[in-house]
């Protein structure tokens, strides 16, 4: 082959290659298309300079706009400048600049056409090859309807709270009242009636106690999510040893054996809050107890930004199914055979949210529970 025929076949070549990522690149446009035409939220397809390059079929659905109107025109400019917002540019800006992704900007405007909308926004920088220019795709979710509906639950949830909480607190006078006399009918006239009467009236105590008990754990319940927190920088042993002392004569009585592994971390916390929930944990390993003496074992570890805090005991247990619900206020696994309200777990997770951290439980039935909760670790 001489130089000519050469050239001429390297450059049929080079036609053939340029042909074939030609049609490549038009095969990979048309899928992308038709991913943008087939996804049912809002997107578009930005360049380095944020101006459009293609939006999908539900971009143009949602804000009644055409392609004419669409394609080309820099993202702040559409509609009445609802994008056109100081902390979305710079979000924007990081996504091309430094490659940095954000997700669930929350955008509340009068849309045209759509009245007051809440949206959500997410971006990402698209891979490109090499040189090319840079190009971002933004997720428009719209979840007015949804926030919506949370807010509903939200003022109902609080409108609920305040209606327990006023109820209870206007029942615990004349509750007290009844409780006080029937607890004093009982220690004086009680020699004078006969078995069954005494039956009587040991049941009508134990019921106006029981109610007592109840009423003063939903008023403590309410009061822990409207309380303001007095946070400190704290050891945890003071709030462990408080709780301890508390529940001396239950300990002493139940024969229950507990071990706080030392040193606990200094936290900042509510002390008097911190106190309640090693005070209901403790008390609760008292309560489900077995056969044997309780052990009960407090300790704390550290992990990455937090402290997760554990109560183990050796006590009954429950079925792993209901690691969740048991934090729900109201919820007993035991029935009416051990006296509680079945607030004092729903407490313990509303304080310990309060302060930043999570709670929940680990358990194998008739072999015992640890309770975990963390708290956020104290820098430096």
């Amino acid at each position: 082959m001489n130089e000519l025929e050469a050239q001429v076949a390297a450059s049929e070549a080079a036609r053939q290659m340029d042909s074939n990522t030609l049609t490549t690149l038009r095969q990979a446009l048309a899928y992308a298309q038709n991913i943008l035409g087939t996804v049912r939220e809002p997107m578009l397809v930005l360049d380095e300079t944020l101006h459009i390059r293609t939006a999908s079929r539900a971009f143009y659905r949602t804000f009644g706009v055409c392609p004419e109107e669409t394609e080309g025109r820099f993202v702040y400019d559409l509609g009445n400048g609802q994008w056109n917002i100081p902390a979305l540019r710079r979000l924007l800006e990081d996504v091309i600049n430094a490659g940095r992704d954000f997700e669930d900007f929350e955008v509340i405007h009068e849309f045209p056409q759509l009245g007051r909308r809440v949206m959500l926004i997410n971006a990402r920088k698209l891979w490109t090859e090499g040189s090319d220019p840079a190009l971002v795709l933004m997720a428009i979710e719209d979840i007015t309807e949804r926030k919506r509906l949370h807010d509903e639950l939200v003022r109902s949830n609080e409108d609920l709270q305040r209606f327990a909480y006023v109820a209870a607190h206007d029942l615990r006078t004349p509750l007290n009242a009844a409780l006080n006399l029937s607890q004093l009918l009982q220690r004086t006239v009680q020699a004078k009636l006969d078995g069954r009467e005494q039956e009587m009236l040991r049941i009508s105590v134990g019921n106006l106690e029981r109610l007592s008990a109840l009423i003063n754990d939903i008023l403590t319940f309410a009061e822990m999510g409207n309380a303001p927190q007095q946070r400190r920088l704290i050891a945890l042993e003071e709030p462990v040893q408080f709780a301890l002392a508390n529940l001396k004569h239950h300990i002493d009585t139940n024969g229950a054996i507990v071990h706080v592994a030392r040193p606990l971390p200094e936290v900042r916390t509510d002390r008097t809050q911190m106190v309640m929930v090693f005070q209901n944990l403790v008390g609760n390993a008292l309560k489900y107890r077995r056969e044997e003496a309780p052990v009960i074992r407090i300790e704390a570890v550290r992990e990455g930004s937090e402290w997760r805090i554990s109560v183990t005991d050796n006590g009954q247990g429950f079925e792993a199914e209901h690691a969740s619900a048991i934090f729900e206020p109201f919820k007993r696994l035991h029935g009416r055979d051990i006296r509680g309200s079945g607030i004092g777990l729903a407490t313990c997770k509303r304080i310990v949210e309060r302060s930043g951290g999570r709670i929940w439980a680990e358990s194998v039935a008739g072999v015992g529970s640890t309770f975990h909760f963390t708290l956020p670790a104290e820098e430096g």
